[in-house]
Protein backbone atom coordinates (compact mmCIF):
# COMPACT_ATOMS: atom_id res chain seq x y z
CA UNK A 1 0.00 0.00 0.00
CA UNK A 2 1.81 3.01 -0.84
CA UNK A 3 1.67 6.00 1.71
CA UNK A 4 -1.23 8.78 0.97
CA UNK A 5 1.04 10.97 3.32
CA UNK A 6 4.89 11.18 2.53
CA UNK A 7 7.03 12.60 4.83
CA UNK A 8 10.53 14.57 3.85
CA UNK A 9 12.90 14.77 6.34
CA UNK A 10 13.62 17.95 4.10
CA UNK A 11 10.94 20.19 4.62
CA UNK A 12 11.41 23.53 6.15
CA UNK A 13 10.13 23.70 9.86
CA UNK A 14 6.98 26.08 8.43
CA UNK A 15 6.38 23.62 5.83
CA UNK A 16 6.58 20.18 8.47
CA UNK A 17 4.23 22.35 11.01
CA UNK A 18 1.86 22.87 8.36
CA UNK A 19 1.61 19.07 6.96
CA UNK A 20 1.35 17.94 10.54
CA UNK A 21 -1.09 20.04 11.67
CA UNK A 22 -2.54 18.70 8.54
CA UNK A 23 -2.26 15.32 9.67
CA UNK A 24 -3.89 15.97 13.08
CA UNK A 25 -7.18 17.63 11.31
CA UNK A 26 -7.52 15.19 9.00
CA UNK A 27 -7.30 12.38 12.62
CA UNK A 28 -9.77 14.89 14.46
CA UNK A 29 -12.07 15.09 11.69
CA UNK A 30 -11.52 11.19 11.55
CA UNK A 31 -12.62 10.74 14.56
CA UNK A 32 -15.48 12.54 14.36
CA UNK A 33 -17.04 11.35 11.27
CA UNK A 34 -17.15 7.76 13.20
CA UNK A 35 -18.94 9.31 16.03
CA UNK A 36 -21.20 10.77 14.82
CA UNK A 37 -21.76 8.31 12.01
CA UNK A 38 -22.26 5.68 15.24
CA UNK A 39 -24.43 8.05 17.06
CA UNK A 40 -26.88 8.92 14.24
CA UNK A 41 -26.61 5.50 13.33
CA UNK A 42 -26.88 3.48 16.50
CA UNK A 43 -30.20 4.97 17.60
CA UNK A 44 -33.33 2.43 17.43
CA UNK A 45 -35.54 2.27 15.25
CA UNK A 46 -38.74 0.74 16.16
CA UNK A 47 -40.78 0.70 13.05
CA UNK A 48 -37.88 -0.43 10.88
CA UNK A 49 -38.16 -4.26 9.96
CA UNK A 50 -35.16 -6.73 10.27
CA UNK A 51 -33.90 -6.74 6.79
CA UNK A 52 -33.36 -3.28 6.35
CA UNK A 53 -32.38 -2.84 10.26
CA UNK A 54 -29.72 -5.26 9.18
CA UNK A 55 -28.78 -3.95 6.37
CA UNK A 56 -28.24 -0.89 7.70
CA UNK A 57 -26.00 -2.60 10.77
CA UNK A 58 -24.05 -4.15 7.87
CA UNK A 59 -23.41 -0.69 6.66
CA UNK A 60 -22.80 1.06 10.08
CA UNK A 61 -19.97 -1.87 10.45
CA UNK A 62 -18.55 -1.34 7.11
CA UNK A 63 -18.48 2.64 7.43
CA UNK A 64 -16.87 2.11 10.95
CA UNK A 65 -14.05 -0.15 10.03
CA UNK A 66 -12.93 1.44 6.67
CA UNK A 67 -12.94 4.91 8.55
CA UNK A 68 -10.67 2.92 11.32
CA UNK A 69 -8.52 1.92 8.99
CA UNK A 70 -7.67 5.78 7.63
CA UNK A 71 -7.31 6.67 11.32
CA UNK A 72 -5.08 4.01 11.92
CA UNK A 73 -2.82 5.31 8.62
CA UNK A 74 -3.31 8.63 10.00
CA UNK A 75 -1.48 8.06 13.37
CA UNK A 76 0.78 6.03 11.33
CA UNK A 77 2.12 8.75 9.79
CA UNK A 78 2.09 11.21 12.81
CA UNK A 79 5.56 12.62 12.95
CA UNK A 80 7.87 11.28 15.81
CA UNK A 81 6.15 7.55 15.79
CA UNK A 82 9.28 6.41 13.64
CA UNK A 83 11.41 8.18 16.07
CA UNK A 84 12.48 7.13 19.79
CA UNK A 85 11.58 9.19 22.75
CA UNK A 86 15.28 9.48 22.97
CA UNK A 87 15.26 10.85 19.38
CA UNK A 88 12.48 13.12 19.79
CA UNK A 89 13.45 14.60 22.94
CA UNK A 90 17.22 15.41 20.68
CA UNK A 91 14.72 16.87 18.21
CA UNK A 92 13.17 19.11 20.28
CA UNK A 93 16.45 20.55 22.07
CA UNK A 94 17.76 20.87 18.15
CA UNK A 95 14.64 23.30 17.68
CA UNK A 96 14.59 25.00 20.42
CA UNK A 97 18.38 25.66 20.07
CA UNK A 98 17.29 26.79 16.42
CA UNK A 99 14.55 28.31 17.78
CA UNK A 100 16.94 30.55 20.32
CA UNK A 101 19.15 31.07 17.77
CA UNK A 102 16.51 32.70 15.12
CA UNK A 103 15.32 34.45 18.57
CA UNK A 104 18.83 36.69 18.66
CA UNK A 105 18.89 37.01 14.86
CA UNK A 106 15.40 38.42 15.47
CA UNK A 107 16.88 40.96 18.15
CA UNK A 108 19.62 42.01 16.26
CA UNK A 109 17.85 43.20 13.16
CA UNK A 110 15.37 44.97 15.17
CA UNK A 111 18.07 46.60 17.10
CA UNK A 112 19.90 47.57 13.68
CA UNK A 113 16.38 48.86 12.02
CA UNK A 114 15.59 51.25 15.78
CA UNK A 115 19.33 52.54 14.72
CA UNK A 116 19.03 53.41 11.29
CA UNK A 117 15.56 54.90 12.16
CA UNK A 118 17.73 56.95 14.36
CA UNK A 119 19.99 57.85 11.77
CA UNK A 120 16.95 58.32 9.73
CA UNK A 121 15.39 60.79 11.76
CA UNK A 122 18.58 62.59 12.82
CA UNK A 123 18.89 62.94 8.56
CA UNK A 124 15.63 64.25 7.72
CA UNK A 125 16.02 66.96 10.75
CA UNK A 126 19.36 68.03 9.67
CA UNK A 127 17.83 68.45 6.00
CA UNK A 128 14.67 70.22 7.67
CA UNK A 129 17.21 72.64 9.41
CA UNK A 130 18.93 73.22 6.06
CA UNK A 131 15.61 73.92 3.93
CA UNK A 132 14.55 76.25 6.61
CA UNK A 133 17.94 78.23 6.79
CA UNK A 134 17.98 78.52 3.41
CA UNK A 135 14.48 79.49 2.94
CA UNK A 136 15.12 82.08 5.64
CA UNK A 137 17.99 83.37 3.60
CA UNK A 138 16.20 83.92 0.98
CA UNK A 139 13.84 86.06 1.89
Amino acid sequence: MQNPLPYDKEETLEEATSINMDRLTQLQDGIDEVRVEYLNRAQVHVDQDQVKFRESQRELVQDIVKKSKQIELLIENLPGMQNSEQEQIDMIKELNKEMHEANLEYLKAVEDAESLKKQIMETIGILCRDQSTAYNTEE
